[in-house]
């Protein structure tokens, strides 16, 4: 791992996007020459989550002083650009597409002016970003979406009407937000927005049997005997998506158990499975499998990433044993789906 460490230095060095692009190329190269294997997942995942955030926290630095220089609005008080999904939980692989917002704090009179400094400032980051190598966000989970840019108050009613209205989008738009973390700024305003977030979803009694619903899809794609449903057609025929196959239904599980028992400082999948089990909310054996499972799982979505195959694995491809340990992932993410009702 020394020669991530290395980038990492070199990063805070950076004066351009393009110095940033070569980079995040260097730590894809270095990871796929690098011997890893399921036991050291957690471990690899640590180091790249840390090359995330220096080389995004670099691009967004960038940006800020590119807004400064342009003299729009007024720059806020504070403010705060967090990520989420699968950066936000410190799971992302080597290539991973955009899923950030961005809160501040400001007076309300000055925030019209404050807006509009935002605005640009997300406008500039989201493209830095991807000229650094995080592509757009497809589903616009990005701070240039208005719905992911917001005034601290502003939050705090969005948020309130996430939980109160029974939308068909707003159990999703929770769920992103449980995983934010604060990537550039004041990241006491994300912790206040978490804190605040966590108690409104937990007191909130009518919530629970949506969230309920939500955590059996989509289904684990193994059926009896291990058979495993890859895709039929197309250009995927034949694969899996990894991402759909285990790794969503373990992750999107554990993270509704950590907002039900309050595990608000648990980032990771991993983190909040050891949380659960450090108090006493599953048993050794249980925790033990879900930790292989999703070390398995974690394990496929970083291959998948380096061979450029996004999510999705030829099964054809794997080996005797990676497919033996790639079945009984699965199996233990199908049963955990299926007794999930009463741990959520």
């Amino acid at each position: 791992m020394n020669h991530l460490e290395t980038i990492i230095v070199r990063v805070e060095q950076c004066s351009s996007t393009t110095e940033l692009k070569q980079l995040h190329d260097e730590v894809a190269f270095v990871l796929s020459s690098f011997p890893f294997s399921f036991q050291r997942m957690l471990e690899i995942y640590d180091a790249l989550s840390a090359c995330h955030d220096v080389l995004m926290k670099q691009a967004l630095l960038l940006a800020e002083r590119e807004v400064d220089r342009m003299g729009i609005g007024r720059k806020p008080s504070s403010f705060c650009w967090f990520v989420m999904g699968s950066s936000g939980r410190r799971e992302a692989t080597v290539w991973s597409d955009q899923d950030n917002g961005v809160i501040f704090s400001c007076l309300s009179s000055e925030k019209e002016d404050c807006y509009a400094y935002m605005r640009e400032y997300a406008r500039i980051g989201v493209l830095f970003l991807n000229e650094v190598g995080y592509p757009y966000c497809t589903g616009h989970v990005m701070a240039t979406n208005e719905r992911w840019l917001k005034e601290k108050e502003d939050w705090n009613e969005q948020i309130q009407k996430y939980v109160q209205n029974e939308h068909i989008d707003d159990i999703r738009y929770l769920s992103m937000l449980v995983d934010m973390r604060p990537i550039h700024g004041e990241p006491s305003l994300v912790a206040q927005l978490k804190e605040a977030l966590y108690n409104k979803m937990t007191t909130t009694v009518s919530l629970r049997n949506r969230i309920v619903d939500s955590i059996h899809t989509p289904p684990v794609p193994i059926g009896p005997f291990r058979r495993v449903y890859v895709e039929r057609w197309g250009a995927q025929s034949g694969m899996i998506d990894i991402k759909q196959g285990g790794y969503v239904q373990l992750s999107h599980i554990l993270k509704w158990i950590a907002v039900r028992k309050q595990f608000i400082h648990s980032m990771s999948t991993f983190e909040r499975l050891a949380c659960w089990y450090a108090k006493n909310g599953c048993s050794k054996p249980l925790f033990e499998r879900i930790d292989e499972a999703f070390r398995t799982f974690l394990y496929f979505r970083l291959r998948c990433s380096l061979e450029g195959e996004h999510n999705y694995i030829l099964m054809q491809r794997l080996s005797k044993e990676e497919r033996k340990q790639l079945k009984k992932a699965m199996v233990v993410a199908k049963k955990v789906q299926r007794a999930a009702r009463k741990w959520v």
